[in-house]
């Protein structure tokens, strides 16, 4: 059970997000993992066991459309193929005031999919890059396989 100062629980304000070699902020982010497992049968009903695949890990971000600019820019200045980037990590931390830092790493990232979107009334511009995290994610130090 974590201590909470005056019962302030992490927000958006708690949470820090770094890119290496770029300085883009995030409107949002989002990322989630999964490790493949199965029940293994034998005579009768029952499980006798289980049985483990693949490990899988994806996320998602969304910024405004100036920042995106920026990354295609470094992608420009790279010589970098947009969908050839691949971010060695991206570090996601959060803390309340008085409390330790709390740090997740997504390991080896790369772009597998953009959204660009304008509508009637909208008051900013927004893309949505799905991200494939091939090292997988990392939190407060525990790997995840």
């Amino acid at each position: 059970m974590s201590l909470k100062i005056n019962g302030k629980a992490y927000d958006w304000a708690d949470v820090d997000i770094k890119f290496p070699g770029l300085a883009i902020q995030l409107q949002e982010i989002s990322y989630d993992d999964e490790q493949e497992m199965e029940e293994l049968y034998g005579k009768g009903a029952t499980p006798r066991g289980y049985g483990t695949g693949n490990y899988k890990a994806s996320g998602k971000i969304s910024m405004l459309r100036d920042d995106y600019d920026d990354l295609l820019a470094y992608c420009k200045a790279k010589k970098l193929a947009f969908y050839k980037m691949e971010i060695p990590s991206i570090v996601v931390s959060y803390a309340n005031e008085g409390s330790r830092t709390k740090i997740d790493e997504l390991k080896k990232v790369k772009f597998i999919k953009r959204s660009n979107k304008a509508a009637q009334g909208d008051k900013s511009l927004t893309v949505d890059i799905d991200l494939m995290i091939l090292g997988g994610i990392i939190q407060d130090g525990v790997k995840p396989v």
